[in-house]
């Protein structure tokens, strides 16, 4: 089983994502895919060096894990990419989670650990009427991150 998880995260890797998403797409269960994706991680590996970021990839992982509920499906899809499939959930729900994922960030960033971390997330939603392809999840995921980002930047701004 080595070869369907992530070696330092201990979550699905990203070809076994692929084929777990793929299962669940040709069941035609409408489900929230989510894709987190760390901020500046290479700025953060040039800074404090590969090991600090490895730790961090693992913490962060771990709060992912703790956030979203059972049955949840993880993976990790690039080096600082992160990707959730749920189901049976609402909009609301998955904010919520969201929120959680933001305070135990939050938390572990305060947790005397000196080098902050954050990220960007996006969504789509996997419908059950549509045909729906993995590329078309992470396209749709992927403008979504990019708006959060752009909103976000704002908000720092202003």
């Amino acid at each position: 089983g080595l070869s369907s998880t992530d070696a330092l995260t201990g979550i699905l890797n990203r070809r076994a994502f692929q084929v777990e998403l793929e299962e669940q797409i040709r069941k035609k269960e409408p489900g929230f895919f989510i894709f987190i994706d760390v901020d500046n991680f290479k700025s953060y590996n040039d800074t404090y060096g590969h090991n600090n970021g490895d730790l961090c990839l693992k913490h962060f992982a771990k709060a992912i894990q703790e956030c979203f509920p059972e049955g949840s499906i993880l993976g990790r899809y690039g080096g600082d990419e992160f990707m959730v499939v749920i189901y049976n959930t609402s909009k609301t729900e998955i904010e919520d989670i969201l929120k959680q994922l933001s305070r135990e960030k939050d938390r572990l960033n305060s947790s005397g650990n000196n080098m902050p971390i954050d990220y960007a997330c996006g969504w789509a939603i996997s419908d059950a009427d549509s045909e729906c392809t993995i590329q078309m999840l992470l396209d749709k995921a992927d403008y979504y991150m990019y708006e959060n980002k752009q909103a976000y930047k704002k908000s720092k701004k202003s």
